[in-house]
């Protein structure tokens, strides 16, 4: 059987990847991927998020003006100011996809091209 934490211990859990997130010199990133290869990166507000209820909601406006190569967005992760990743894997989707991370590129798709617009819509962790 699985452990099973209480609330107080996941929320714990979650502010230390704020904290690891916030820890750089600068803020951290959101990096939006296709398979390995960085499509997209949005830079977080400090602090990048806030904890409640078991959950991680990163905050500010989560916009890349110029995404940097083209292809489908099939993850995320999450990295500190000097390009250390502090949490990966996350899912990436479009609006009631119940993904992780929720694009918007404008056009109802992951697909991205190189130089487009990618708005990130919302971005949480859910703790366990």
């Amino acid at each position: 059987m699985a452990p099973v934490y209480s609330q107080t211990v996941i929320n714990q859990r979650l502010q230390v990847i704020v904290n690891n997130i916030d820890g750089g010199g600068s803020n951290g990133f959101l990096q939006l991927l296709s398979n390995s290869t960085v499509i997209s990166t949005v830079q977080l507000a400090r602090p990048s998020g806030v904890v409640s209820g078991g959950v991680l909601t990163f905050l500010g406006t989560l916009l890349d003006p110029s995404a940097a190569a083209s292809g489908g967005i099939t993850t995320g992760r999450f990295t500190d100011s000097n390009g250390v990743v502090i949490a990966f894997g996350l899912t990436a989707g479009l609006p009631l996809s119940g993904a992780d991370i929720i694009v918007n590129n404008g056009l109802g798709t992951l697909l991205v091209t190189a130089g487009q617009t990618v708005q990130v819509l919302a971005a949480q962790i859910t703790g366990s």
